[in-house]
């Protein structure tokens, strides 16, 4: 499959060179585009390439970073989210505290650094991320304390960090966040 994937992704207009790496270290597909290539209409085939050999769905909802930073005002923190080489780096600040976190690139590893980095600008000890699930419509986050597991969601139709700051924001209100909301502002 692996050659065969190459050089299909390698026939698409605008691909200049492919190399398909799914078993070592740093796996993953790399792409590299010819000058002047239209990079919208050759991510599309890729997608579209990738769904059929089964690498991924036929359409990711969108990260929509045209808007790092989501304020959230019942809480008083912004959130951003930007996706870096190997992983996301996450932000979380209040007027006067600000934390970050370097991720890997999976969804239960952001999930728990912008969980990490939330409390830590509030005040309180961390929960631990155990589930991150997407569907077509919604995101959720399951946290668990130690003691009890709580979820929470967020709809995917304003993107991925839209859903996840407000999935994260419900678990730490679930967990006793309340309390600490006086203390973020």
């Amino acid at each position: 499959m692996k050659s065969s994937l190459a050089s299909r992704l390698g026939e698409i207009p605008g691909v200049a060179s492919v190399v398909v790496d799914l078993e070592g270290f740093g796996r993953g597909i790399d792409v590299r585009l010819e000058p002047g290539a239209d990079e919208s209409a050759v991510m599309e085939e890729l997608r579209a390439l990738l769904a059929a050999y089964g690498v991924r769905r036929e359409r990711e909802p969108s990260m929509n970073h045209d808007q790092p930073r989501v304020p959230l005002p019942d809480v008083g923190v912004q959130v951003s989210i930007t996706p870096i080489n190997s992983g996301a780096r996450i932000e979380v600040a209040t007027s006067s505290v600000k934390s970050f976190r370097i991720v890997a690139a999976t969804p239960l590893a952001i999930a728990q650094g912008l969980t990490d980095a939330w409390c830590q600008v509030i005040g309180r000890v961390p929960v631990e991320i155990v589930g991150v699930a997407v569907d077509e419509n919604r995101l959720s986050v399951t946290a668990s304390d130690g003691e009890r597991e709580t979820s929470g969601t967020g709809e995917l139709t304003g993107g991925w960090i839209d859903a996840l700051t407000a999935a994260v924001g419900t678990v730490l209100d679930d967990s006793g966040l309340s309390d600490l909301r006086r203390a973020a502002s």
